[in-house]
């Protein structure tokens, strides 16, 4: 596969460095975004909602991969009998390249958004709904808007819909899951000053 040498760079002491790095930094942003109000909020809203994400990470991929091998099966090219000795496998494979995208984006999009928002006591169920579906229908018009091959450069509509469905369970299943683990952890803070 042509991802292999990335996932093995992944793997190597250099790439879960790096891998640190891009869970760090955003602790930092965190810290400096929440100014005064970091005293009555710490970390543990961002640690909650890093690990809300991760397991939501690891649920879409394995669904992802548990679908493609059932499309496998259906079309003869793998048995039954291997599912659960391929599935766990694909399953930490794509989690691990999806850091790739899933990092970056929590670490500059959603931990500054999230941070300012709860910062001026705006992080409500509302926001966060809204948060989420601005991040959706966004990643999707970024990602159309850059067609990749031909088929999407003379499909438009179809290739916007398949953005949009490709994008909905990382939207609904990590997205959504860090701003409400940010949300349920803060809930002293928020009953403090509301």
């Amino acid at each position: 596969m042509a991802t292999d040498w990335l996932f093995y760079w992944m793997t190597l002491p250099s790439g879960l460095a790096g891998i640190a790095l891009a869970v760090g930094l955003p602790f930092l942003f965190w810290r400096l975004l929440l100014a005064n109000t970091f005293g009555a909020i710490g970390y543990k809203p961002l640690a909650v909602g890093y690990c809300f994400a991760a397991l939501g990470l690891v649920i879409t991929n394995f669904a992802s991969t548990y679908l493609e091998f059932n499309s496998r099966v259906s079309k003869h090219i793998l048995s039954e009998a291997q599912r659960w000795s391929t599935v766990p496998g694909w399953t930490v494979y794509l989690t691990v390249l999806s850091l790739i995208f899933a990092l970056p984006l929590i670490g500059l999009l959603g931990v500054p958004v999230s941070a300012i928002l709860l910062r001026l006591r705006r992080l409500t169920y509302t926001n966060i709904a809204i948060l989420v579906i601005v991040f959706w229908c966004g990643l999707a018009l970024v990602v159309w808007a850059l067609p990749t091959n031909e088929w999407h450069r003379t499909h438009r509509l179809e290739s916007l819909m398949l953005w949009m469905t490709e994008i909905a369970p990382g939207a609904l299943l990590v997205a959504l899951p860090f701003l409400l683990g940010i949300h349920f952890t803060s809930r002293p803070f928020r009953q403090a000053s509301g």
